[in-house]
């Protein structure tokens, strides 16, 4: 199926779950195409505002696996390696037979998995707000927003998510610079239908219930990115997921928050395109190691 926008809408099944994927192809790729696995809030349709900044990069994908958007969905008891296959399925599904891999928040666990899983089809990786499971730190959030959502205090759901979420300043407040970005973040938490909160429920039980990630296994050359002004996956959670990748260079980015690829949307597919196509860099990370 073809939308109006050009974008090809395919669906898939595995192991008896459905999901699927919108393929959006360049006018002259010059690129692997670039697939980006997005975090638990986020669905195949997040990544609107990027797409016309590939059209002279390459063709983009993006997922709604089980347990995302429009997807089944998927029971806590399935992990990320079973996320991991499932994107393995989809990459033969449209006969592509090596990508560009960009995984998110809560994306980037599957992505760190297929990349373990089958190398030799992921050309080179990024991964932005990366984590590795749920550090104790992590775990007393992560459950006490799931018992928000079901106890339907969803105004308390909401101020936590953007308190962690929201862009901020050095000052640890918020940064005024990003209201539209705040206000959207209000509403869609405010708007949570119940089966979007049943999943968010899954998803966090997911990551706390499942083995935190293997080191290595693979040598695809990796970004690891964190933004400076991130309260939800700090820079030092960044640099621990890095460390485990015998190919990978960890980044700080300056002035951000954990959804940089919202807050400063051009600048974050500047960078995809510099480290896909093995230039340094741009202006929009400094190195930190």
């Amino acid at each position: 199926m073809r939308g109006a926008d050009g974008a090809e809408v395919r669906e898939f099944s595995y192991e008896g779950f459905r999901y699927g994927c919108r393929v959006v192809r360049a006018r002259q790729p010059r690129l692997d195409p670039v697939l980006i696995v997005g975090g638990a809030f986020q669905d195949k349709d997040s990544w609107r505002q990027h797409q016309p900044h590939f059209d002279a990069v390459a063709d983009l994908v993006t997922v709604d696996l089980p347990g995302w958007g429009a997807a089944d969905g998927l029971p806590a008891r399935y992990g990320y390696d079973f996320l991991a296959a499932a994107l393995e399925h989809l990459l033969t599904g449209l006969g592509l037979a090596r990508v560009n891999l960009v995984g998110t928040s809560y994306g980037s666990l599957v992505a760190y998995c297929l990349a373990q899983r089958c190398q030799g089809r992921v050309a080179r990786m990024v991964l932005s707000g990366a984590f590795d499971g749920a550090p104790a730190h992590a775990r007393a959030t992560h459950q006490r927003t799931v018992e928000l959502l079901a106890a339907g205090r969803t105004v308390e759901f909401t101020e936590v998510m953007v308190s962690l979420l929201a862009p901020r300043t050095r000052a640890g407040v918020a940064d005024g610079r990003n209201d539209a970005l705040t206000e959207m973040l209000r509403a869609q938490f405010g708007g949570l239908t119940a089966e979007a909160a049943a999943r968010y429920a899954e998803n966090s039980a997911r990551v706390l219930a499942h083995p935190r990630l293997r080191s290595g296994g693979h040598h695809v050359p990796t970004l690891v990115l964190a933004g400076e002004l991130d309260l939800c996956t700090p820079p030092e959670t960044g640099q621990r997921v890095a460390d485990m990748l015998p190919d990978a260079v960890f980044m700080t980015v300056p002035d951000a928050g954990h959804l940089m690829w919202l807050e400063r949307p051009l600048e974050f597919v500047r960078l995809l395109d510099d480290f896909f196509s093995g230039r340094p860099v741009g202006e929009l990370a400094c190195a930190a190691r």
